[in-house]
């Protein structure tokens, strides 16, 4: 199965390093409070320590990772009130979103979604929750980037790697198979090909707090 391309170019081997350390970190490979050596890393991956460097700063803006004094730099630990707040922020920028992008969506992109939903199914049936949750945020970075927003992606990326880890780590406790969390975005398809703004932005925000939802049921 083909690994979602967010771009089709060579990586470098900054790119190289951060894949790799954001994959463990996603991953759980990599703990919350973990220290991250870059001559470590460095030598695992042979190269410098200079694009290590450059991922983990990268990987900083993402508030995957936290650089202190003298380059000690350690995963971070996010409180469950931080990402519910997280996942608030998303749901506004998602709910405004889809209503820039319901008015002007093609055939061909609605028929991108529903071959991304697929394709989460796919991994679900792999039980490749890493894998189902990079089509999961490339289904939700559409709507995103369809919106013809640059401000509006902007403010959706940095959200992006802490959301995911969080999902790759929690919803298999809240779904009885992996496949239904492919099922949950049928409604957002449905939405946009309806042409409803309103009812579009409901559904999504609905969609984003879903799992909040679960949390409190089986609370």
């Amino acid at each position: 199965m083909a690994k979602p391309q967010y771009q089709r170019k060579m990586k470098s081997l900054t790119d190289q390093v951060y894949d790799k350390v954001r994959t463990d970190i996603i991953s759980l490979e990599l703990l919350p409070g973990d220290r991250i050596v870059e001559l470590d890393i460095a030598e695992t991956m042979g190269t410098s320590q200079a694009p290590v460097r450059e991922a983990l700063q990268r990987l900083e803006r993402e508030g995957l990772v936290n650089r202190q004094a003298r380059s000690a730099t350690y995963v971070t630990k996010t409180s469950i009130d931080e990402i519910y707040e997280l996942f608030s922020i998303r749901s506004q920028i998602e709910g405004y979103a889809i209503k820039r992008t319901v008015r002007h969506i093609t055939p061909t992109q609605i028929m991108e979604l529903e071959a991304l939903v697929e394709q989460m199914k796919a991994a679900g049936e792999l039980d490749n929750m890493v894998l189902l949750t990079e089509y999961d945020m490339l289904f939700h970075r559409n709507i995103c980037q369809w919106a013809d927003s640059v401000a509006l992606l902007r403010s959706w990326d940095p959200l992006f790697s802490q959301i995911q880890r969080f999902v790759v780590n929690t919803h298999k406790d809240y779904f009885d198979e992996l496949t239904d969390i492919a099922d949950t975005h049928l409604p957002i398809i449905a939405a946009l090909r309806a042409g409803d703004e309103e009812e579009a932005a409901r559904v999504v925000r609905e969609h984003v707090m879903l799992i909040w939802t679960r949390i409190e049921q089986k609370k």
